[in-house]
């Protein structure tokens, strides 16, 4: 297709930086980073799922990145990170993302998430139909949230993610 980019973000997260803030009791900084179904998919009456939670954040940064939307804070309510119902990595967009994604002609994005005793590490893909960086998005009224996986249903599989599974990651 004429005009077509192909776009990748990736991203990785130390585990450490993710203990460090379940260790300081930093409940609140994680209730602004994920959304309540990323958390029902992260907790458990234990304890925080530490891989899940930094899958998830590498995942949110690798597909803000993929956004190319200099100048711009990482809107962490507006890409979430759930599962499909075959158990792989999902991204479904709302808010500003969801308005960068579709001023770059963006329809899917593509995650896979990997997690390894230390770290957790993401990469994001996506073809975009209109290349390059938006500077004011057409679409900033939009505030619908819209699934980019058509199979997505963040309530299906709480518990802990498979090391390994198909996923995008993102630093916070």
């Amino acid at each position: 297709m004429s005009g077509t980019a192909i776009r990748v973000g990736v991203d990785l997260v130390p585990l450490t930086r993710v203990q460090a803030m379940t260790d300081a009791g930093d409940d609140a900084r994680l209730r602004r980073m994920l959304t309540p179904a990323e958390i029902a998919l992260s907790r458990f009456p234990t304890g925080w799922d530490l891989h899940g939670v930094a899958g998830r954040l590498a995942a949110k940064e690798a597909v803000f990145k993929l956004l190319h939307v200099p100048g711009r804070p990482l809107p962490w309510q507006s890409i979430e990170i759930l599962k499909s119902p075959g158990e792989w990595p999902c991204v479904r967009l709302s808010g500003p993302a969801h308005c960068w994604a579709a001023d770059a002609g963006i329809e899917a994005v593509d995650v896979s998430i990997s997690h390894e005793e230390l770290f957790a590490v993401a990469v994001a893909a996506t073809a975009a139909a209109r290349p390059g960086h938006p500077h004011m998005p057409t679409h900033a009224h939009a505030h619908k949230s819209v699934p980019v996986h058509p199979h997505t249903n963040p309530h299906m599989h709480p518990h802990k993610e498979e090391t390994h599974a198909e996923h995008h990651l993102v630093q916070p």
